[in-house]
């Protein structure tokens, strides 16, 4: 069994070994695997242009 990031918590979820779901047991989270991947992706773009924002209004 493979670990994550679960998106809503952050807790530990669980990927299966078919790379089919992702689950978290913390908060109930689950999804397909590669819903989990775009919503990931997703957060990880929107912390890359906030933190590119936030450099701009510093400089």
């Amino acid at each position: 069994m493979l670990e994550a990031k679960c998106p809503n918590c952050l807790s530990r979820a669980e990927v299966d070994d078919d790379l089919s779901f992702v689950e978290c047991k913390n908060c109930d989270y689950h999804d397909t695997y590669e819903n989990y991947i775009e919503t990931m992706r997703d957060k990880a773009e929107n912390m890359a242009n906030d933190f590119q924002s936030n450099w701009y209004q510093r400089n």
